[in-house]
């Protein structure tokens, strides 16, 4: 069985899209104990996407949406270095894997495989 993600929060959505949010202050809002997370940038540096699961279901889904947003929102640029940004900048996937938890049980703890963290 297959576990679904938590459904990212409003409060998760709105520090992904603020504008000038740092990845750090993302990572520190919407990082999950159990599943990966990612956000992806568009060249000229706004989040265009967001999300949670498993690592191939987060590297699928973020180039599915960023191709999606790159449809709609591209069209409607009339800035000329803009434009030229857009077409020929880097686009940027951030992907970071499931947290460790700085307080782990007790059970794992006690066992010893938290040793060299």
């Amino acid at each position: 069985m297959r576990h679904k993600p938590p459904p990212l929060t409003e409060i998760e959505f709105d520090a992904a899209f603020r504008e000038g949010a740092k990845d750090e202050e993302i990572e520190a809002t919407i990082r999950d104990l159990f599943f990966w997370s990612y956000i992806v940038r568009s060249p000229l540096g706004n989040v265009c996407t967001v999300g949670r699961g498993s690592r191939s279901d987060c590297i699928r889904s973020a180039f599915k949406l960023a191709d999606e947003y790159a449809t709609e929102e591209f069209a409607q640029l009339e800035d000329e270095h803009d434009e030229n940004r857009a077409l020929n900048g880097a686009w940027r996937l951030v992907l970071w894997p499931p947290r460790l938890d700085n307080d782990p049980p007790f059970w794992g703890a006690s066992s010893g495989v938290f040793d060299d963290c």
